[in-house]
């Protein structure tokens, strides 16, 4: 339970003892440095502006004002709450600070005439730093004057924008660290203000964003009439129609888009389902088509006559197919061009010997090649002389058979001739005899005429 109670101290001067039955907490409060534990002071904000307004800026006297508020026994601690301020006008402080029996009629006048319901909790004094340093008289004037541990003094400095709370305790003005600003509209404190020329807007010495911020809030906090009420039930119906409608514009929109994707992915499967009839199409028609491929070849296969090995000067055996029948040879060139092709490879063998001789080889295989040479311009001058005799029907033998040559996986036409006749020379009687423009371009399985 919370408790509203009243200092006993100097009751003759405070006044009969007040307790509030209903007591509420206020809900803005803002801390300034570290609170006590066993007091709480809180202040509120127009008291704090009304004080440092009061000092002002004048740096030769002092000015003097009596704190009003009330009690309050927490589960936390016993609080202070100071909701007032009256000044103390013409006090003389130049020796010692001194309430006169005047100073008192007029503090208890202006605390009927605007706070009814509050009490004197303690005192203000503020002015320049260098007569807030007289410690001992500010003392000699709380104890004459505010006596009691329950009394709080506030001073200000206003050259150094610094204010401080003080307690009475164990014979000396103990300051505290810290203290609470609360928020209200405080009519009370705002009217005393206005009647002593101290409006709340006028505040030169003290600018405190938040204290302003919260204050206009308050400030701005009117009674809505009927009027109003109405201007606000209208904007809130034309606000929900207008929201009404956009629900429906972006339901619409939404779906037309879902009917638009939806006939696009219809689209899409329609096609994907076409490409897979075209694609098992054709490849039903290409393994048909290999299928007859290979029944062609069969086919020709089994026609053709048992081929007829014949064995080769080489270490390997190669297969040769003589298949009887006359061939009409392709147009050979005339037997000068040939004669002058023939010399021209020879002649390139020739520069391939020299230049492994000329490396470092050996005599013997110098001689080996001469001979192998010699051989091979005896087998281009018998197969010039067969070519004039039989003119260009060298390649049916008497018989009238034709031979041929099954190429296989490594072969070349160089490698062909080699195994053949042991010579490159009829590389190009190859390629007349079978029409090839490119020595590379054979195949695997490919049937060559050969010389």
């Amino acid at each position: 339970m919370i408790e509203s109670v009243y200092s006993n101290d100097n009751t003759e001067i405070n006044g009969t003892g007040r307790v509030q039955a209903n007591f509420k907490m206020p809900k803005n409060i803002r801390q300034i440095g570290k609170s006590n534990v066993s007091k709480k002071i809180y202040v509120e904000d127009y008291v704090m502006t009304f004080t440092k307004q009061l000092a002002g800026e004048d740096y030769s006297s002092c000015r003097v004002a009596v704190l009003l508020g009330h009690y309050v026994s927490l589960e936390q601690g016993r609080c202070i709450f100071i909701s007032g301020a009256v000044e103390v006008e013409d006090i003389d402080i130049k020796d010692e600070i001194v309430f006169t029996n005047d100073h008192w009629t007029a503090i208890y006048e202006n605390t009927k005439k605007y706070f009814v319901e509050s009490e004197i909790v303690g005192w203000f004094l503020g002015g320049p730093g260098y007569i807030l340093e007289d410690k001992e008289r500010i003392l000699k004037a709380h104890i004459d004057n505010f006596a009691g541990q329950d009394k709080t003094l506030l001073t200000y400095d206003n050259m150094e924008k610094e204010e401080a709370f003080y307690f009475y305790e164990n014979g000396a003005l103990c300051r505290q660290e810290g203290y609470y600003i609360y928020y209200e509209k405080n009519e009370k404190m705002q009217d005393y203000m206005i009647e002593h020329k101290q409006k709340p807007s006028e505040e030169a010495q003290y600018d405190d964003r938040v204290s302003r911020e919260i204050r206009t809030i308050f400030e701005n906090k009117k009674p809505q009439t009927d009027d109003e009420n109405k201007s606000i039930n209208r904007l809130m119906y034309a606000a929900g129609t207008l929201l009404a409608v956009i629900i429906l514009v972006v339901g619409a929109a939404i779906l037309s888009n879902y009917d638009q994707m939806k006939n696009m992915q219809d689209t899409l499967n329609s096609l994907s389902q076409n490409l897979k009839e075209v694609e098992s199409v054709f490849l039903k028609n290409e393994d048909a088509q290999v299928s007859q491929d290979i029944v062609s070849q069969d086919i020709i296969e089994a026609k053709n006559e048992q081929p007829t090995s014949i064995p080769s000067d080489t270490e390997e055996s190669l297969d040769i197919e003589v298949i009887s029948g006359e061939v009409t040879p392709l147009p050979e060139k005339s037997e000068k061009e040939e004669i002058k092709e023939e010399e021209k490879e020879d002649k390139n063998q020739d520069k391939k010997d020299k230049k492994d001789s000329e490396d470092g080889s050996s005599s013997d295989k110098n001689d080996k090649k001469q001979a192998e040479a010699e051989k091979e311009q005896s087998q281009v001058e018998h197969q010039i002389n067969q070519v004039e005799a039989t003119g260009g029907q060298d390649l049916v033998s008497s018989e009238g058979e034709v031979k041929y040559y099954t190429v296989k996986a490594g072969d070349s036409l160089a490698g062909i001739s080699y195994k053949l006749y042991n010579s490159a020379n009829y590389i190009s009687k190859i390629k007349e005899l079978n029409n090839i423009e490119d020595e590379d371009m054979i195949y695997i399985g490919q049937k060559l005429i050969v010389p």
